[in-house]
C-alpha cells in the first residue's frame, strides 16, 4: 500500500531533525507551506503536524506557529521508535455509519466492508443511527472527534441533509457515501443504478403483458436511491408508449423506514396497511406492482392475500432486494444489489482518500435481476 502523504510529511519532519537541518527551538514549516511544497491540501498538512505534536516532536503555539520540541537527552537524536506503530504499520481506523443493517439488504455490505478494510490493514467502527439524523449527527462527530482515519457513511432518509457531512466534504475529510448520493455535496458515492434497475423491473411487468402497474415507495423527497427509483419506473412507462396515471403513485410509505423498525406499537405498519388498502379497493383495474422496498413489498403482500387476492394469479409483485433463500425460489421476483461489490469499492475510494488521490465523485454499482414466486404473466 502506498504511504499516505500526511505520513510522508511526518517522516520527512523528523528526518530533517535527524539530520541537524531542523534543531531544538526552530520553526517548522506551516500548514500552508507544507501544502505547497508537498502538494496536497492543508488538512493533510495539519494532520502531520497536529500528529508530530501528539508525539512530542513539535510544539504547536497559537498564533506563533510551530517549533521542534526539547530533544532527547540521551543523544538527541530520533529513532524509529518516535515514530508510532500505528504509522510503521500504515494501521488505520475507518467508521462505517448506517442507519441499520439485515440479510434483506445490508448485511453482506457490512461484512465485505470489514473484510476488506482487514485487507487494507484497517480496524472497522460500526455505528448505527437508526435512521435518525441526530444519530448520524452525533455519530460523526463523535467519530471525528475520536481520531478516525475516514468514514463510510449510508446517509439516513430525509428532506434535509445533514449539514455535518457537508462540514466534513467542505474539510476534505475522507469521505464515501454508500446506497445515495446527497444532491449538492460534492462527496463520493457508491450507488446502485437505481434508475436502470427500476426500468428493468418495470420492463419484466410489461413482458409478462401488464400494462396497469402502480409504483409503491416511501417519499422520494431527499432521497436519491428512491427517485431514481421512481424515475426508472416513469422511464419504462415512456418507452412504451403508454401513459403513466399519476393516480398509480402511492409515494408516502413510512413503515419501512429504519426510524420506524422499533415501532412496537405498530402504527407506522397498520397505516401504510390502510393507505394500500384503500389504493387497491380504488384501483381495481391494476395488476401489478413494482415497490421500492422488500418490506413494503411484504406489506403490499400481506393486504392482497387479507383482501383474497392470489399472488401472481391476481396480482404481480417486484421490488427491491429480498432475503436469499437458500434451497428455493425467492419469495418476490426483485433486484438484487451487488452489495459485496459496493462495500469493495468503497473501502477501495477511501483508502485512495487517505493517500492523497483524487477519486471519482458518483460511482456506480450494476445490479441483477432474480425471478421468484410473485410474478405471472397475465391473464388474456
Amino acid at each position: 500500500m502506498n504511504t499516505p502523504l500526511y505520513e510522508k510529511i511526518y517522516e520527512y519532519i523528523i528526518e530533517q531533525i535527524k539530520k541537524g537541518t531542523l534543531m531544538e527551538g526552530d520553526r517548522v514549516p506551516s500548514e500552508k507551506e507544507l501544502a505547497e511544497e508537498f502538494d496536497v491540501s492543508r488538512i493533510t498538512s495539519k494532520k502531520a503536524l497536529d500528529l508530530l505534536a501528539q508525539n512530542n516532536i513539535i510544539e504547536r503555539i497559537r498564533g506563533k506557529g510551530s517549533f521542534v520540541a526539547k530533544l532527547k537527552p540521551e543523544n538527541n537524536e530520533w529513532s524509529p521508535n518516535d515514530i508510532p506503530s500505528s504509522l510503521l504499520t500504515n494501521s488505520k481506523l475507518i467508521a462505517l455509519i448506517i442507519p441499520d443493517f439485515d440479510n434483506a439488504f445490508g448485511l453482506n455490505l457490512v461484512k465485505t466492508i470489514e473484510k476488506i478494510c482487514l485487507q487494507n490493514n484497517c480496524n472497522l467502527i460500526i455505528r448505527r443511527t437508526r435512521g435518525k439524523k441526530k444519530e448520524e449527527e452525533n455519530a460523526i462527530i463523535d467519530l471525528v472527534n475520536s481520531g478516525v482515519d475516514g468514514l463510510i457513511i449510508f446517509p439516513v432518509h430525509g428532506e434535509h441533509y445533514n449539514t455535518e457531512i457537508l462540514k466534513l466534504v467542505l474539510k476534505d475529510f475522507p469521505i464515501v457515501l454508500v446506497d445515495r448520493y446527497l444532491k449538492g455535496i460534492p462527496a463520493s458515492s457508491v450507488c446502485t443504478n437505481n434508475q436502470s434497475a427500476s426500468e428493468t423491473l418495470t420492463n419484466y411487468l410489461f413482458t409478462l403483458g401488464h400494462k396497469e402497474i402502480a409504483f409503491i415507495s416511501p417519499s422520494p423527497s431527499g432521497n436519491s436511491t428512491i427517485e431514481e427509483r421512481l424515475q426508472g419506473y416513469q422511464i419504462a412507462y415512456s418507452k412504451q408508449g403508454l401513459k403513466m396515471k399519476p393516480d398509480f403513485l402511492l409515494i408516502d410509505m413510512i413503515s419501512s423506514l429504519p426510524q420506524n423498525n422499533e415501532d412496537q406499537s405498530g402504527i407506522t405498519l397498520q397505516a401504510d396497511s390502510q393507505s394500500i388498502k384503500h389504493f387497491i379497493e380504488n384501483h381495481p383495474e391494476v395488476t401489478a406492482f413494482v415497490v421500492g422496498e422488500y418490506y413494503l413489498a411484504l406489506t403490499l403482500n400481506n393486504v392482497l392475500n387479507k383482501l383474497g387476492k392470489k399472488i401472481p394469479e391476481d396480482n404481480s409483485i417486484v421490488c427491491f432486494d429480498c432475503p436469499e433463500e437458500r434451497f428455493e425460489q425467492p419469495l418476490f421476483t426483485h433486484i438484487r444489489q451487488h452489495e459485496e461489490e459496493m462495500g469493495k469499492k468503497a473501502v477501495h475510494l477511501l483508502m485512495k482518500q487517505l493517500n492523497g488521490e483524487k477519486i471519482p465523485k458518483h460511482t456506480v454499482i450494476d445490479f441483477t435481476l432474480y425471478k421468484g414466486k410473485s410474478t405471472a404473466s397475465i391473464h388474456p
